[in-house]
């Protein structure tokens, strides 16, 4: 049996639009990583790949946006003025949601995690002693602080961590 691979790849996403209300996660984001480029040059998402996504896309899309002042809402950058996001309905079911739709699009169902609660689809919650999917969010995290822009990340080297059902 072959063990896993020793490394692990995080890609801020490049060429993510503007969300807007009612659209399709992945018909929105599919673009970008179709051509995404990996510090290996090769391109795309394939099998075992894992797409984390900014809560407050989904929130967009799903169209949870309100007055800014509102409690409850998400963090205000990125966001018209005077309009504020909520969180997005039914995270778990979202995360099961997107996956299929991606796994339209490219096949091999790759594993899916929305940050603020790191609710997924396909990812092993647990390695060992660490919850995987929140220590996942937190490093994405980094690199959407540092590329405002870039709502997604694409995390390649934990195939084997991901699952074909999409358990909680």
């Amino acid at each position: 049996m072959e063990s896993p691979h020793s490394s692990l790849l995080m890609v801020a996403v490049p060429g993510i639009p503007q969300a807007t209300m009612k659209d399709d996660v992945p018909a929105l984001i599919a673009p970008a990583l179709n051509s995404l480029v990996w510090p290996d040059l090769r391109t795309g998402i394939t099998q075992g790949d894992i797409v984390v996504i900014s809560r407050k896309l989904v929130a967009i899309c799903q169209g949870r946006l309100t007055k800014e002042g509102t409690d409850g809402t998400l963090s205000q950058g990125n966001t018209p003025a005077g309009i504020a996001v909520l969180p997005p309905e039914n995270p778990k079911q979202a995360a099961r949601e997107i996956r299929r739709g991606l796994d339209a699009r490219f096949g091999g169902r790759p594993g899916v995690i929305l940050t603020g609660t790191a609710d997924a689809a396909g990812v092993d919650s647990t390695v060992g002693d660490i919850n995987l999917r929140q220590n996942l969010v937190e490093a994405a995290e980094i690199l959407m602080n540092t590329y405002p822009n870039h709502p997604v990340v694409a995390v390649r080297g934990l195939g084997h961590l991901l699952t074909y059902e999409d358990q909680d």
